[in-house]
């Protein structure tokens, strides 16, 4: 859905651009998800039930794929609900 509203406004997703990916569950179970995604390079933040993992990336299918296999990885490993992504268009 997000890739083909890039599409729509001329975006490609080659580009590198501003990237967040949502998490939500039990507050108890976000810091070892946080932890996991600091040591991968992503910035974290967020309270309570949610946490939001930032970081600059293209978003086209190929380089897209890996990354939202571990989030989806992430997600099942720390028992919480990856609610999916979104980014800037840059066009």
């Amino acid at each position: 859905m997000v890739r083909a509203a890039l599409a729509e406004k001329g975006d490609s997703g080659v580009t590198p651009r501003h990237t967040l990916f949502y998490f939500y569950g039990d507050e108890d179970l976000h810091g070892d998800l946080c932890e996991v995604a600091r040591r991968a390079g992503f910035l974290t933040r967020g309270q309570g039930d949610m946490t939001v993992l930032e970081t600059t990336m293209p978003v086209d299918e190929a380089s897209f794929a890996p990354v939202s296999a571990m989030m989806q990885s992430w997600a099942a490993a720390f028992q919480l609900d990856y609610e999916g992504w979104e980014c800037v268009v840059v066009s």
